[in-house]
Formats: structure tokens, sequence, C-alpha cells
């Protein structure tokens, strides 16, 4: 066989290789991370980013567009990250397994890209496997991708990805004058600012730039490295300060007095320690990790020596083995962002922000298990066993920490399962425990959540609910109340408060807590709701009108509003306020929202049918009416619709009859 042609034989051989590996790495991905499609939402920050977001919620549209470019909602600006989960609830709706789906495509797409950029980087296959199954099948990685509202780290991974693949391209193109790099640099910048705009975290990208000239495009001794990095530095300075104003006016950010300094450091040093001991003992994981009350300061010392002895090796082998010094100063560059010296939140670590990081890791790994068996040919067999026993095991891993995300309520068994004494957690398990319609379970959690931590305004306010719920108002009035000292300016606190107060029929109270949350949001419908209902328990017609009215200017579609104003208008007969046609015309829309579902809408619209002397209407309205409420056991609704009715009947015979 001439030389050509064994040239064509080994590129054919490494074609078939790139294309097994390839799609051994995307079906693996996609098995191992397919149960997750079948999983609910997350209480976590789910609620806020998708499901009671009603900018999200409702899908793409030109108001959700330009406040997904203005907002700086849940303390981040990250438009791109926004208008993701619109396009997804415009196709799914809020069926969570479609956004989870989305989440598993996205990251087996940075999987095959990842390899797919190593391999162009450097032809070396199946190091550039390696380092991929690794990144995708790792158990630190489930968090990113089994939690729907942590998009923003599969997608701004991916521009990062598609930035580095298009400068590789710059820089590789750089020398040809027929060559369109100017066009790859200009990709560069764009899939940079899209990056940005998915999670700042990102910003040390201009860096990764750096090492990519330092290998494997060796670029080193080219005197124009720093002056083309300059467009890239200025988006990350720019994504920094939108970052940080973001964060400050969010209130995410932590004081010094909040978190001391010392603490920062010592907590910074040890979490290189704790994200190196999980890359390699991945147990015990969870999606929070509380700071500690002190500086670790054993645990940090031990992991600056770590870091030192690490440091210094790759120096000192950096020549000979360029990719040690490229993965480590990766990992260590990407994490600073998220390292906390500036605390945001009250995390000591994040499994999530080692999705970026550990790629430096992986490489640095991959690389150097090439190197060794280039020169210990006989150990390979032993060297290949033990990687791919620690991928079996990674994906083992992986599927095992992937059932703790099915749900809110085995999200937060796990966290006090892995951080027990958590507040935080106790009261996250409440919310799950009550979304899923187990209330009495929920209290116990809600308390505890109180021992722990006393001053949590969140909790007082939950559990409040639960026993508002449940009967129990001196309890929830209770904690409404104890949730207002801490904080007064809550409309929503004091509107609960407000229906508690009148449930214990304290209207003038009630009343007072209404008109104070109405002052403090006047563009919040439900005091207005409540406090029309408070009136109209006092006879105060015109005033329950009033509020009634204004709820429904407030929000239009509001059905609880529209029935309450169509009932008072049908039944206050002797008032300036009765007006039996424009209380059919509301409750008709009340009935037309709800698809003519609800019993006590249409009591109200066979009411109001019948203060127009429509009996005929009344009465097969009023039998609906009843029929809903005895499928659904309203046993009390169902006998006052059933005189109701028989009132209608009755008239209706006698109006035959005098015919």
């Amino acid at each position: 066989m001439n030389e050509h042609a064994t040239r064509a034989q080994q590129g054919r051989s490494r074609r078939l290789f790139l294309l097994a590996a390839a799609l051994t790495l995307t079906v693996i991905t996609l098995a191992l991370y397919w149960p997750s499609t079948r999983y609910d939402f997350v209480n976590f920050d789910d609620d806020q980013y998708i499901y009671d977001n009603p900018w999200v919620s409702q899908g793409i549209s030109a108001d959700g567009l330009k406040w997904a470019t203005t907002a700086t909602y849940a303390a981040n600006w990250h438009p791109v990250t926004w208008v993701s989960h619109m396009m997804d609830c415009s196709v799914y709706g809020l069926f969570a397994g479609g956004h989870h789906l989305t989440n598993v495509l996205l990251h087996t797409l940075n999987t095959l890209l990842l390899f797919l950029l190593l391999d162009s980087l450097t032809g070396a296959l199946w190091p550039a496997a390696m380092a991929a199954a690794l990144f995708g099948w790792h158990p630190l990685h489930v968090e990113s991708v089994a939690w729907i509202a942590e998009r923003k780290d599969l997608l701004s991974t991916l521009f990062l990805l598609s930035t580095l693949w298009a400068y590789a391209r710059y820089a590789k193109n750089l020398k040809s004058p027929t060559s369109d790099f100017k066009f790859h640099y200009a990709a560069a910048l764009f899939f940079f600012a899209l990056a940005l705009m998915s999670k700042p975290m990102v910003v040390t990208l201009p860096f990764l730039l750096l090492l990519l000239d330092y290998w494997p495009l060796r670029r080193t001794a080219e005197s124009r490295l720093l002056l083309e990095k300059v467009p890239f530095f200025a988006l990350s300075i720019a994504a920094c300060a939108i970052t940080l104003a973001a964060q400050h006016s969010g209130g995410a950010m932590k004081t010094l007095h909040d978190v001391p300094l010392g603490l920062r450091t010592m907590n910074a040093a040890a979490a290189y320690g704790w994200y190196l001991y999980k890359t390699v003992f991945p147990a015990s994981l969870c999606v929070f990790y509380p700071l500690p009350v002190s500086a670790p300061l054993r645990e940090g010392l031990c992991s600056v020596l770590v870091l030192v002895v690490i440091s210094g090796l790759a120096f000192l082998r950096r020549a000979k083995y360029p990719w040690l010094a490229f993965g480590w100063l990766w990992f260590l560059g990407t994490l600073v962002p998220v390292i906390g010296i500036v605390q945001v939140g009250g995390q000591a670590v994040a499994d999530r922000y080692t999705y970026i990081p550990l790629i430096g890791i992986f490489i640095a790994l991959a690389w150097s298990l090439n190197q060794w068996l280039a020169a210990h040919a006989p150990t390979r067999t032993l060297a290949i066993g033990a990687v791919s026993a620690w991928l079996a095991l990674c994906i083992v891993l992986t599927h095992e920490q992937l059932q703790f995300w099915k749900n809110g309520i085995t999200l937060y068994t796990r966290i006090l399962a892995v951080t027990p004494e958590g507040a935080m957690a106790e009261d996250g398990l409440g919310v799950a425990l009550s979304n899923a319609g187990r209330g009495p379970e929920a209290i116990p959690h809600y308390e505890e959540a109180l021992r722990l931590k006393p001053d949590s305004v969140h909790a007082h306010y939950n559990v409040g609910i639960e026993y508002a719920a449940a009967g129990d108002l001196d309890h929830a009035a209770y904690h409404f109340s104890e949730a207002l000292k801490l904080n007064p300016r809550s409309e929503l606190l004091h509107n609960n408060l407000g229906t508690v107060l009148a449930r214990q029929n304290k209207t003038e109270a009630a009343l007072t807590e209404f008109r104070r949350a109405s002052e403090l949001n006047p563009s919040y419908p439900a005091p207005y709701l409540n406090s029309g209902m408070a009136f109209e328990q006092l006879g105060r017609i015109g005033e329950a009108a009033d509020n009634y009215a204004h709820a429904l200017k407030l929000d239009p579609s509001d059905t609880a509003v529209l029935n309450k104003l169509a009932h008072l208008l049908a039944t206050c007969r002797g008032t300036p306020w009765f007006d039996p046609a424009h209380a059919l015309e509301l409750a008709t829309r009340a009935n037309q929202l709800t698809q003519f579902g609800v019993s006590s809408y249409l009591e109200t619209m066979s009411i109001a049918e019948a203060a127009t002397g429509d009996y005929t209407n009344a009465l097969s309205t009023g039998k609906l009416a009843l029929q809903k409420a005895q499928a659904n056991g309203l046993q009390e609704a169902a006998q006052r619709i059933q005189s109701e009715v028989q009132a209608y009947n009755q008239v209706g015979r006698d109006g035959r009859s005098s015919r």
C-alpha cells in the first residue's frame, strides 16, 4: 500500500472513530438525562423564572421581549435566558417535561460541541472524547441540567464554546490573505455577547482566549494578542457593571456586615478544595450548601496548600505539558466570579458553579493520561479500564443524583439529608408539600424553619397561609402580624392579615389592613376585592361596588371580581346600584373565562338572568350550576342552588298559568 493510500485509510478510520465517539456521547447523554423529561417544576427559582412569572409564562410577546431586555428581575440581567424560557412557554405551555427536554438537548449539544471543539483544536480524538464524556456525565453537572431555572448555565456554555470555536477559526486563518478571519472575529464577539446575556459568570472568557493562544494555538509570540482582546474585555467590564447593579438592587449581594471579609476569604479558599474533592468523590451532593457560621480556617489552609502544590507543578511542567497549565488556569479563573469574594446569596459552594470550570480539569486529566499512555504502553489496558470504570461510575452516580430532582419534595428532602438544621430547606419543603395539596404536613416544617430562623418573613407568611386554610385563624393572624413586624411595607402581608381579620368578623380592622395594602401598592387588585367584600358585609353597597369596580379596572380578567360585582349588582334591589343587565354581562364574562365550569359563577349568572326577568335561562343555568356543585361535593352550595332552581321553576309555571 503506497503512502497516499495509507493516509486515505487513516483518514477514513479517523472519521469513523469521530462519528462513533460523537454518536456515543450523544446517545448516552440523552439516555442518562431523559428521565428528567417526566419531572415537575421545583419551588426553587422555577417559580420566579417560569410558572409564576407573568412575563415568561405567557410565552413570546412584544411586551415580554421588551421586559426581558430591560428588567433586572430576580437580581439578574440575562435577556437571552428569559427569551429562552419564553420560547419554551410558547411551545410547551407550563408542561414541565417540555422545559426539561430543552435543558437535556442543550446539555447534549454542549457535550458534543466540546468534543468537536477539542478535536478541532488539538487533533487528539480520544482525549477530546474523554474530556467531553466527563463533562457530559459527571454528577456535579446534574444541577445545571435537571434544574430548569439553571438554563442560564447551559446557554452561557453553549455560547462560550461557540466563541472559542469562532476565535480559533479566526486565529488559524489570520495570516491567510484570502480568509474570512474578520467574519470569525466578529462571530466570536457576537457569541460572547450572547453568552454574557445568558449568564454573566462567563466574564472571564477573554482570559480563556489568552489561554487558548498559549495552548493549543501557540500564538504567544504574536504582538497583537492583547490588542485583539480589548473588545472582549470591554464587554466583560460592561457585563460586570450591569450585574453588580442588578444584584445590588435586587438585594442579593451580601454586605461585609452580613458576611465578613475573613469568612469570605477562607470560604473561597476552602471552596476550591471542595470542588476538586467533589470532582473525584462526587458524593452527598445537593442544591444548597449553607455558608458556615465562622471562617473555615482548617479547610481553607489545607485547600491553599493543595492549590499551591498543583499550581507549582503546572508551572514547572508548562513547557513539556502545556495542557496542565491551560486546564488548571481555566479551572482557577472561571471560578473567580462565583468563588464568594463578592458574596451573592447564602451558599458556600454550588454544584452548578462547576459546569464551565471543570472543563479545564477534564482537559488536563485527559491529555495527561494520553501522555502517560504514550510513554507507558504496557499499562494501556489497565489505564483504559480505570477510565472506563470511572466513567461508568459517573453515569451511575449521575442517574442517582437525578432522582432528587423529581419535584420540590424530593429536592428539599435531599437538602435536609445532606445539610440538616437548614431553615431554608425546611421552609422550601413546607412550600413543596403545600403545593402538592399536603398543607397539614407542611405546618411542622414551617414551624421548624421559624425555630431555626425566627426572623424568617417567608416562613411566617407560609405557615400563616396554612393555618388560615385549616381554619386556625388566631395562629394565622399571629404569624401574619409577626411577619409585618419584620416587613411592615409588604402589601401581601397586610392583605392576608386583613382577610383573616374579616373572617374573624373584625371587619373595621380588616378594612384598615386592606387600605394599607392598597396604599403600598395601588396596582395590587386583591385588597380592593377584599375591601369590597368587607363593605358588602357591612351593608355599605356603594363602597363595595366602587372597590369591586376598581379591582376589575386593575385586572379585567379576574373572574372572582367579575363574579362578586355581578352578584352585588344583581341582588341589591332597592338601591341605586341595582343593575341586572350589567350584572348579567359581568357574570357571562366570568363564566366564559372559566368555560362554564365553576358552580358559584354559574349560580351568579342564573341570579342575574332571573333579575332581568329571564327565568327560562335562569332555570337552565341554575340546573347546570347544581350539577357542578353536586359533582364537586359542595353540599351546602348544592342545597342553596336547589332552592333557587325551584323558585325559578315556580315563577316560570306561575307565568305560564297567568297567560
